[in-house]
């Protein structure tokens, strides 16, 4: 058995990844996480040789006047945001087929975007952290609520850890899914847990690289709404160096109408879309990446799938600690006022760490 830790994080995410990197001068912290990387549902590729040329398939705006967790924390991190585009005409696609062009304010005239996308908040706050203290392609199986005593599973083998206090920053139906407790937890409050939507679950995001912004040239903001689809709704997804150009896209089908559909089939049928919306020169295609969250183990529990694909709105958590106090949920899912936010993974948190202080003063 590893030595006994002070706090161990379960979810290397937004939270706890904040978790540690807020405890990391009080408490000796190692974080475990299933995947072989870290950032949860943050992924943002890159999509040039230059710095900050990235995309998100995640989460990808904020708003600085509405979340003063986030903002605060991009200034004290130094990350810079920038505004999302939405200079130019909105095109609606309606059921008439016919392609409306309105000049209208976009309703996101107010967002803003992460230099370097989301994963500029990950790596750094990673970059602050003792590398040794976080534990990739860890799947934690099983915690035993009264010793403390958590069983992993690593390249096939089972690894014993122990801790003072944990912090379990999971999606709360994944955590259900995922780890099982000795004793059991309560049926009301895996319940609560089952009724509990994951953010991202259910989306399936598509981003069309190009070398130039055509749209723009046409006097477009490259934002679209469609009743017809695949895609719902598209926006200038380009990264602030402007080395190339996007167009980001939601696919408006949920989870089950997407699974017998192949990638190579909704990338062509999305391909003749944007023909349709926006001409040849939307076909000049440098590259194209596609994330569907839905098809993630570790974000989308088998409940997730299920389910539609919208924000959802999140309960009230019936308890945001197991074991006496000494078992602490995070995650923005457990948020009160921001869920399914990047706002939301601070708050909770901001929630956990303010228990984890009171119990061991």
């Amino acid at each position: 058995m590893n030595k006994k830790q002070s706090v161990i994080i379960i979810g290397a995410g937004l939270s706890g990844l904040y978790a540690a990197w807020r405890l990391r001068k009080k408490y000796k912290v190692i974080l475990l996480e299933a995947r072989p990387r870290i950032g949860g549902r943050i992924l943002s590729p890159s999509i040039g040789k230059v710095e900050n040329s990235n995309i998100d398939l995640g989460p990808a705006w904020c708003w600085p006047q509405l979340q003063p967790r986030l903002n605060n924390l991009t200034q004290t991190l130094n990350i810079e945001i920038f505004s999302q585009f939405t200079q130019g005409d909105i095109l609606y696609e309606t059921f008439e087929t016919k392609i409306q062009r309105y000049g209208g304010q976009s309703s996101h005239s107010q967002s803003y975007r992460i230099v370097g996308g989301c994963i500029s908040l990950i790596n750094r706050l990673a970059s602050e952290l003792d590398t040794s203290s976080i534990h990739t392609d860890t799947h934690v199986l099983s915690i035993n609520q009264q010793t403390l005593e958590i069983i992993a599973c690593r390249d096939n083998k089972d690894i014993k850890y122990s801790a003072d206090k944990i912090i379990i920053a999971l999606p709360l139906r994944i955590l259900d899914q995922e780890i099982k407790f000795q004793p059991s937890i309560k049926n009301e409050i895996t319940q609560l847990w089952k009724k509990t939507p994951t953010w991202m679950a259910g989306h399936c995001k598509i981003i069309f690289i190009y070398e130039t912004a055509f749209w723009r040239e046409e006097g477009l903001s490259g934002e679209v709404f469609s009743q017809l689809g695949p895609m719902s709704e598209i926006y200038d997804g380009s990264p602030e160096t402007e080395e190339h150009y996007a167009l980001t896209a939601f696919i408006g089908l949920n989870a089950q109408q997407r699974k017998p559909i192949t990638y190579e089939q909704l990338i062509d049928a999305c391909k003749a879309q944007l023909n349709k919306l926006f001409g040849q020169a939307s076909q000049n295609i440098k590259d194209i990446h596609i994330m569907d969250w839905s098809t993630e183990h570790f974000t989308a529990s088998e409940i997730d799938k299920k389910t539609i694909a919208h924000h959802p709105q999140y309960p009230a958590a019936a308890s945001r600690t197991l074991a006496n106090e000494n078992i602490i949920l995070a995650g923005t899912e457990t948020a009160i006022d921001h869920g399914g936010y990047l706002e939301g993974a601070l708050e909770s948190t901001e929630l956990a760490l303010s228990i984890l202080q009171q119990t061991t003063t």
